[in-house]
């Protein structure tokens, strides 16, 4: 008997209520309704899985395929206690000696000293970010120690073709011109290059006084562009003497180089002794051969050939005379893509060769010539180039400015670091955090 017979048989039969079939049908019938249910159920628990999962896919595919952000930060580490944040991060002369003034002087300089433009011009150096799914996790880690444990202003990470990270702190912002203090002596030791490339100077090893003659009459005589590039030349750092002038009495610099230009700490050669001397007489070799302003020649030959996303800024004296060794502003990002003119060996993203890769080789350290003592490697931690350094780490350099603004460049994983700050004036050494965080970016 189917079921609809069994159907017509109890709806037609009188004794329904009292034949057993109506009992067995309706038990039947609802064990195929609750069959029914439960197979309906079933699949709304497989359709409701399946939807969750898909969803959670989803979910993590954009995720993993969402970009890196440049993040901006309204405080940083000990924004109201130390940097004057509470206060508007004010702008003063007393930033070297207190650290209230250090955030706001450090992005408002211009308000101390007057400015000259460093321009650029077209097609901008493109930048790619990466997903966040390519962040090396530990790099981001270090990073992030890095950003807690230093008032931190501004910090890039690049890396195989890509930004990885872009933070800025204390409400800085990307669009802001940093201070670079003595990063800006590299681009210095950059030009020289460039003016050998173009027959406007001979060879490193050509004496000082064959392009400025006026020092022939000091201790700069028996001196050669090697010497001033590699911090060699025994002429003493008399910070506020030769400087002070400069900023605040509208000093000629050349002048300033022959006022301190007595009386050597040792012979020629014989010690490194880091000193801003060396970086002017440089600066002045330069604008000598060029012909030109540093601000103009680093216009041409850098900013210009770097695709700069903004014009940058030089200092200078109150009539006009620009200050050569630790006085550019610019945005990280393009103190980055002058960190990635020396990671491409020269080359910029045009593929133009603009620093010569003997040049760039320099940079590292690498020739025997830079090796040696007394400022290479084989004497020195720290060991120091053509206007750069050249810290512990195998096949790197770093570009560093006081008070902890550093680009550094590690040649094998072609990894670029960018950092302005407002810290301690100290050395790199002192900094464990930032060298953990060169070290794995050096790392293979």
């Amino acid at each position: 008997m189917t079921l609809l017979d069994k159907l017509n048989f109890v709806a037609f039969n009188p004794l329904q209520n009292n034949n057993p079939i109506y009992y067995r049908l309706c038990y039947e019938n609802l064990f195929i309704k609750r069959r029914y249910y439960l197979t309906l159920k079933g699949h709304v628990i497989k359709i409701r899985t399946v939807f969750i999962i898909i969803v959670i896919f989803l979910q993590s595919s954009l995720v993993l395929a969402r970009e890196v952000k440049p993040l901006f930060k309204v405080s940083g580490p000990q924004e109201n206690s130390t940097f004057c944040g509470s206060k508007g991060y004010p702008v003063s002369w007393k930033f070297s000696k207190d650290p209230c003034f250090r955030v706001g002087s450090f992005t408002n300089f211009n308000k101390l000293l007057p400015t000259s433009k460093v321009k650029t011009k077209g097609p901008v150096w493109q930048l790619s970010y990466a997903l966040e799914s390519e962040v090396d996790p530990k790099l981001n880690k270090l990073a992030e120690d890095v950003l807690e444990g230093h008032p931190v202003t501004s910090l890039i990470i690049w890396q195989d073709g890509k930004v990885h990270k872009e933070v800025y702190q204390y409400g800085r912002k990307d669009t802001d011109l940093f201070s670079s203090f003595s990063m800006h002596k590299t681009l210095t030791g950059l030009i020289i290059d460039v003016a050998i490339q173009r027959g406007l100077i001979n060879k490193v090893d050509d004496p000082v006084t064959k392009y400025l003659p006026s020092l022939s009459e000091t201790d700069w005589k028996d001196k050669s562009i090697f010497h001033a590039l590699t911090m060699t030349s025994a002429m003493e750092q008399k910070q506020r003497e030769f400087l002070l002038p400069l900023l605040f009495k509208d000093a000629d610099r050349l002048s300033q180089i022959k006022n301190v230009s007595n009386n050597p700490m040792s012979l020629v050669g014989e010690h490194f002794i880091y000193s801003d001397a060396n970086s002017y007489v440089l600066g002045l070799i330069s604008e000598q051969v060029f012909d030109t302003s540093q601000g103009d020649i680093i216009s041409d030959v850098l900013w210009q050939s770097i695709g700069a996303e903004s014009e940058a800024q030089i200092h200078t004296t109150k009539s006009g005379q620009h200050l050569l060794s630790a006085h550019l502003r610019a945005r990280p990002r393009d103190y980055l893509r002058i960190g990635l003119l020396i990671a491409n060996d020269g080359k910029n993203h045009l593929g133009q060769q603009i620093i010569s890769k003997n040049w760039i080789s320099s940079l590292y350290g690498g020739t025997d010539e830079l090796k040696g003592c007394p400022m290479g490697k084989n004497c020195r931690r720290f060991a120091y180039s053509y206007q750069t350094w050249v810290p512990p780490i195998p096949k790197t350099m770093v570009a560093i400015g006081k008070y902890g603004q550093f680009i550094f460049i590690a040649k094998e994983t072609k990894t670029v670091i960018v950092i302005t700050s407002a810290d301690k004036p100290e050395g790199l050494g002192e900094k464990p955090l930032i060298m953990k965080l060169m070290l794995e970016a050096a790392a293979k």
